[in-house]
C-alpha cells in the first residue's frame, strides 16, 4: 500500500481516472461517479498566543480575526482557498505575515507570537500544553469539516482494500475527545 497526501479535488480526479483505490478527502467536493462512506469530522479553530489579544476569547467568527496578521497554509491548500472566499464574503482579505507547508509549523509561528492561524482544534490541542497556545473555536458553518472515505466501485475493490474501508469507516463511530 502506498500513502499519499493530495489535495480533496486531486484525489477524487484520481479515484475517477484509477491513478487512486481508496482515498480520505473533505466532503466539499463533486463526488459524482464515486461511492463514499462516512470517516471523521473535525473544527477549525484559531490558535493564537497566549498573551494575544484574542486569547480571552470564548469563540468567534472568522471574520473577526482579519483585522490580525496570519500564518497561512500555501495557497495550493484547501483550507488556504476556503479562508480566501470566507474573507471575501466579508469584503476583507487575509494578511499572511507568514506562509508554511503544514499545521504543525504554523502552530509553532503562532507560539513565537508571529501570528494567528486557523487550523483544526485537535491538532491545536495537541501543542496546547507544550507551546502554551491559546485555541478559539470559530463559529462559522464551513469550520465543521467532515471527510469521507471514497472509491469508485466497493465491491470492485481488493479484498485488503474493502477492509481497509471498512475500519476506516467503523472510526467513524468514534466520536472526537479534542478539547480546546
Amino acid at each position: 500500500m502506498d500513502v499519499e497526501e493530495t489535495l480533496s479535488f486531486d484525489l477524487v480526479r484520481q479515484l475517477r481516472e484509477g491513478a487512486a483505490t481508496v482515498g480520505v478527502c473533505w466532503d466539499n467536493v463533486d463526488l459524482q461517479g464515486l461511492q463514499h462512506r462516512p470517516y471523521r469530522q473535525d473544527r477549525l479553530a484559531l490558535a493564537v498566543h497566549r498573551d494575544h489579544p484574542l486569547a480571552g476569547e470564548v469563540s468567534l467568527r472568522f471574520d473577526q480575526t482579519l483585522e490580525h496578521e496570519h500564518v497561512g497554509l500555501l495557497p495550493s491548500t484547501a483550507v488556504h482557498t476556503m479562508l480566501r472566499r470566507a474573507a471575501a464574503s466579508a469584503g476583507k482579505t487575509v494578511s499572511y505575515r507568514v506562509i508554511v507547508s503544514s499545521f504543525d509549523a504554523a502552530i509553532r509561528v503562532v507560539a513565537a507570537g508571529l501570528g494567528i492561524s486557523v487550523v483544526p482544534v485537535e491538532v491545536a490541542a495537541t501543542y496546547r500544553p507544550v507551546l502554551g497556545i491559546k485555541v478559539v473555536p470559530l463559529t462559522d458553518a464551513w469550520a465543521q469539516r467532515r471527510f469521507i472515505v471514497c472509491f469508485k466501485n466497493f465491491d470492485a475493490l481488493q479484498p485488503a482494500a474493502q477492509r481497509m474501508v471498512d475500519y476506516l469507516a467503523s472510526r467513524a463511530q468514534r466520536p472526537s475527545t479534542a478539547k480546546s
